[in-house]
């Protein structure tokens, strides 16, 4: 019987994200495991591309990024020490930046994880075929299982 002991819980900080944390919080309860909530600062160069197209250069305001660096690592520390306290489980945050997909199963490797728990966002019709599916990235590269959990209200497209 495996034992998940790292555990991935990956956010990007939204409500439809919040969906996977109860399964993340119950798989470490249960094998006295430790989640590292992952947060990915996506890189503007990948957010602004569409599945096979070309990057969308654009000229970000002087400092953004350094704010936006600082605000999602302030808000993942929140959320880390809100849910190692309220759960009374260990949370490490993790905050990272590049493409989500790949820097979400770079700390899985690197932390020679046991699960990853991602929410899907529920996107349907253009908007995924516009932004993809971090989750199915996930899902088909991952080396350990990978828990999905759709939110309760699937976006609309």
């Amino acid at each position: 019987m495996p034992e998940y002991k790292k555990i991935i819980l990956t956010t990007d900080l939204s409500p439809s994200a919040d969906a996977a944390t109860p399964h993340a919080i119950e798989l470490a309860r249960r094998y006295g495991g430790t989640l590292y909530l992952v947060h990915v600062l996506v890189d503007p160069v990948y957010f602004a591309t569409a599945p096979g197209g070309e990057p969308i250069m654009a000229t970000l305001p002087q400092g953004w990024l350094e704010k936006t660096h600082e605000d999602h690592s302030r808000r993942l520390k929140e959320k880390a020490d809100e849910l190692s306290a309220k759960e009374n489980v260990t949370v490490l945050p993790v905050l990272r930046f590049g493409h989500a997909a790949g820097e979400i199963l770079a700390v899985a490797k690197e932390e020679n994880a046991d699960c990853i728990v991602i929410a899907t966002h529920g996107r349907t019709g253009i908007a995924h075929f516009l932004f993809g599916s971090t989750t199915e990235r996930v899902v088909r590269a991952s080396t350990c299982p990978v828990l999905t959990v759709r939110p309760t209200e699937p976006l609309k497209a």
